[in-house]
């Protein structure tokens, strides 16, 4: 086809058309925009307030519920030439959860850690108020002859959450040559 020869007007329809519409929708938007500026009414219906329902209170949190396991004992000084026999008392905030005996502890290499078997009952059930924590608190005293009762030779504390949260805890004497050792705990939450 050469340049200056016309095209049939069929070519150009659909162009025409697709203009013709975008200035059908232009003008549509132009009238409602002015036919709502004129009434009085506003252009979006009021909304609808529904009568507010009365806040329950939430529920109080109920306690946590933990047991607490020992799980072992790393010695890092037994106290003694030998070996020692020593009795660890266990207490959360203040009161005896479990006591227990262990014969011939000793901090030798490759001896040193005592795992608490399934034959002894070192495990105590604890309550704890939701966010709280509360002292775990860790006695012993070398037994032997000429040990006196009362004030304990080895003393350490932690802290358990109520997420059962709670780090290894050292228990030691002031002189260390007379006692320490590491307790590991599990506090694990009980089913409900």
């Amino acid at each position: 086809m050469a340049d200056n020869e016309k095209k049939p007007v069929v070519t150009h329809l659909p162009a025409i058309l697709t203009g013709s519409a975008a200035l059908l929708a232009a003008l549509t938007t132009v009238y409602v925009n002015i036919r709502n500026d004129l009434k009085d009414e506003p252009a979006t219906p009021a909304p609808v307030v529904a009568a507010a329902k009365p806040v329950e209170p939430a529920a109080p949190a109920l306690p946590q519920q933990l047991q607490l396991r020992l799980q072992r004992v790393a010695v890092q000084q037994d106290g003694a030439v030998g070996t020692a026999d020593w009795r660890f008392s266990i207490e959360a905030d203040g009161q005896p959860l479990y006591a227990f005996q262990q014969d011939s502890m000793t901090s030798e290499g490759g001896r040193n850690i005592v795992v608490v078997g399934a034959d002894r009952d070192a495990s105590a059930d604890l309550e704890l108020a939701p966010g709280k924590r509360i002292p775990i608190t860790i006695k012993g005293w070398r037994g032997g002859w000429f040990k006196k009762a009362g004030e304990p030779t080895v003393l350490g504390q932690g802290w358990v959450t109520s997420a059962g949260a709670l780090s290894p805890i050292a228990v030691r004497a002031a002189d260390e040559s007379k006692g320490a050792f590491t307790f590991y705990f599990s506090a694990v939450p009980e089913k409900n």
